[in-house]
């Protein structure tokens, strides 16, 4: 068997080998100290991020001596200072003694609408300390994505992230996300545990159908479907409204025991950002 043990910085240090009938042997790994950007290769970033997008900049050991990296930022149908901003100067020190430093991004929210895509990609360039190479992920390419839809579509993007899920007596946190179409293609996609950590997580999909008359409320559904994932037992459904203006969404609901399609219970769930 072969396992990977890594560092405090989230390096790999060494591998451990072992088969049944011996004692595992250490193999501490040689190789020389690197740097790297401790982030996957593709992040996403909605414009209306109130708070920057860091990302670590890490050196595989500490150092002796203060080590700066100096790094670039190339936008495709952004503009600095408009789109986003950089909160970090290059180059950024890793102090001596430590393993990281952060570069922030910060997005800056408009009230226009841009369906094209738009990146922001940040990019190691160089290390002072000729000892150190670059591995593993050099740069990250992030989306920036828009939260300004067609005023006829609900604002989905007030859902997404961290909410609330609160069913009149116990309140748990899940995740919020766009549906098909991103975040204004009217449906929202929360996953949570709706019924108690013994029950698992639950995914489902809140169709919301803006009021034409009144366009910051509307209603929202979800249509009826199995309620964890590898059992057939149980559906739910649902049935509710929304407010962009109360920042809520309220389901009422129905859960049908499948093998009689009788009623199992009924109740409410109120998801607010949280």
């Amino acid at each position: 068997m072969r396992s990977i043990v890594k560092n405090s910085a989230g390096v790999i240090i060494m591998l451990t080998l072992s088969t049944c009938d011996q004692t595992p042997d250490k193999i501490v790994y040689k190789g020389p100290d690197f740097v790297f950007l401790d982030s996957k290769e593709q992040v996403s970033l909605y414009e209306n991020q109130k708070t920057p997008l860091t990302i670590p900049v890490k050196v595989s050991l500490a150092q002796n001596l203060p080590v700066n990296v100096t790094f670039e930022v190339v936008g495709s149908n952004v503009l600095a200072g408009s789109d986003y901003k950089i909160q970090t100067t290059s180059p950024v020190q890793i102090v001596r003694g430590k393993y990281s430093a952060n570069i922030s991004i910060q997005p800056v929210d408009n009230n226009i609408i841009q369906p094209e895509k738009r990146t922001i990609t940040v990019r190691i360039k160089s290390v002072d300390n000729p000892s150190l190479t670059l591995q593993v992920v050099k740069e990250v390419e992030i989306d920036l994505l828009d939260d300004d839809c067609q005023p006829n579509v609900p604002k989905v993007s007030l859902f997404v992230g961290s909410v609330s899920i609160n069913d009149g007596s116990n309140s748990v946190t899940g995740t919020g996300e766009g549906g098909a179409g991103g975040i204004c293609g009217g449906t929202l996609v929360v996953t949570g545990n709706f019924f108690g950590d013994r029950n698992g997580s639950v995914t489902m999909t809140i169709i919301m159908t803006q009021n034409a008359s009144s366009p910051t409320k509307g209603l929202a559904s979800v249509v009826r479907f199995p309620l964890f994932t590898g059992s057939t037992d149980y559906d739910y459904e649902a049935n509710g409204t929304y407010d962009e203006t109360s920042k809520n969404i309220t389901l009422n609901y129905t859960v049908y025991l499948n093998s009689d399609n009788s009623v199992a219970g009924t109740g409410t769930d109120i998801i607010t950002p949280k």
